[in-house]
């Protein structure tokens, strides 16, 4: 399996802090955007027991975590400089359970905790099952005039992302299906009276629609204008409606029910597969603006200073047209009120492999001036851009820290 390594971050800043949890005596600074100890005029608690818990990642690609470094500030003591006085110990979180680990194993554990160097020489083996990790902090000092100052945490892990797959099929396609759900009609001539309506086989749509649900149910007959609704149950299953009361033979029953449109990924745009309408064609991919990043990252032990550095990824936008496939005009309105709606509440969409959020913008609005060709199919289009996405392009190579700092020579001379 070809593997990239990369970097999960946990950084502190004022956008994350409805996604940190904040225990007594410690804060997120709002100006300086790190971690850091509560200053009670000028002093700091020395309870051992403070604690900052993170959000919990959800990168859907990670294949084993690798490494792991806290990027902190401690402070020493006053009189003898060698002492340390602040510092910062962990636990894992999985958005279920904390994890300590006990020596041997991962361990169910709210009450322990680990050194840095503990967590960054086991995290290998702290089971991703879930794909879920975050981390609880737990800050503290030992003399009262000082803080330790915590700025990120970041975890090294092996993925085996691909990412023009990931940003289109993985996230997109994926966000797509979800989200747009429009409603389609079904009118239904009751061929006997009954409070149920069978539309698998008795009274099947004549398009094969993804159905997930049913959203309302009329006596068209006797109320015309849609004022009470009969629906009493759905059995999406076995796909029966149950009605809140029978209707009578010959008159009209108006479903409205919601459903899935295919969403389908194309190097072209020519589609007249009739049988596999409604459906969104995304085509026209192209990759645009693409600039090389300069800024690498690295994960270090610090225990060992051995490290793996993560390359510069490039940058690029996605650009991409979006067909609007439908056989009736009342379809392609629907759809196009959907898209509209998607898009408005989908400004950052969250990359399903990578866990990073990237911007989501409609450059061209939905087109209404609708193409009908020679076999029925109503085409409308809109075009939109994935800005900032991220592509691992170089391999990462390993890295070792600078631990000791030798100055031999004549310490007089001025450089």
């Amino acid at each position: 399996m070809r593997l990239k390594k990369l970097i999960k971050r946990f950084d502190f800043t004022n956008d994350m802090r409805d996604y940190i949890e904040l225990g007594s005596g410690v804060r997120l600074d709002a100006k300086e955007q790190y971690i850091k100890l509560i200053d009670d005029n000028g002093v700091y608690s020395l309870n051992s027991d403070m604690y900052a818990k993170t959000w919990a990642a959800n990168p859907n690609s990670v294949k084993q975590l690798l490494g792991f470094e806290c990027v902190i500030e401690n402070e020493r003591d006053d009189d003898d400089y060698s002492q340390i006085v602040t510092g910062a110990n962990f636990r894992l979180h999985n958005d279920v359970n904390e994890f300590w680990y006990d020596g041997m194993d991962w361990v169910i554990d709210s009450v322990n905790w680990n050194t840095e160097s503990e967590v960054a020489n086991n995290i290998s083996s702290f089971m991703v099952d879930s794909k879920k990790i975050g981390i609880v902090i737990n800050p503290y000092t030992i003399d009262e005039t000082k803080t330790p100052i915590i700025r990120a945490i970041k975890i090294l892990y092996s993925s085996d992302i691909e990412n023009q797959d990931d940003y289109l099929y993985r996230t997109i396609v994926r966000q797509l299906k979800a989200q747009v759900n429009p409603i389609g009609d079904h009118p239904i001539t009751l061929s006997a009276s009954s409070n149920t309506i069978d539309i698998a086989s008795d009274y099947a749509l004549e398009t094969p629609y993804d159905v997930i649900d049913i959203d309302s149910v009329f006596n068209d007959t006797d109320d015309p204008d849609h004022f009470v609704d009969i629906l009493q149950s759905y059995d999406s299953v076995n796909k029966i409606i149950t009605l809140s009361e029978a209707v009578d033979a010959n008159k009209v029953v108006w479903v409205k029910f919601i459903y899935v449109p295919l969403v389908a990924v194309s190097t072209g745009l020519e589609y007249h597969e009739v049988e596999k309408v409604p459906a969104l064609l995304l085509g026209n991919i192209n990759l645009i603006n693409t600039t090389k990043l300069t800024i690498s990252d690295s994960v270090i032990n610090k225990e060992t200073g051995e490290g793996t550095k993560v390359l510069p990824p490039d940058r690029s936008d996605i650009d991409i047209t979006m067909k609007i496939i439908t056989t009736s005009a009342r379809d392609q309105a629907r759809l196009a009120d959907e898209l509209k709606r998607f898009f408005a509440n989908n400004e950052l969409l969250t990359s399903w492999g990578l866990d990073e959020k990237f911007r989501l913008q409609l450059i061209e609005e939905y087109d209404g001036t609708i193409s009908i060709d020679t076999y029925g199919v109503r085409n409308g289009r809109l075009r939109f851009q994935l800005l900032g996405t991220l592509y691992y392009v170089r391999d990462a190579v390993d890295v070792y820290a600078v631990r000791n700092l030798e100055l031999t020579g004549d310490m007089d001379v001025t450089i």
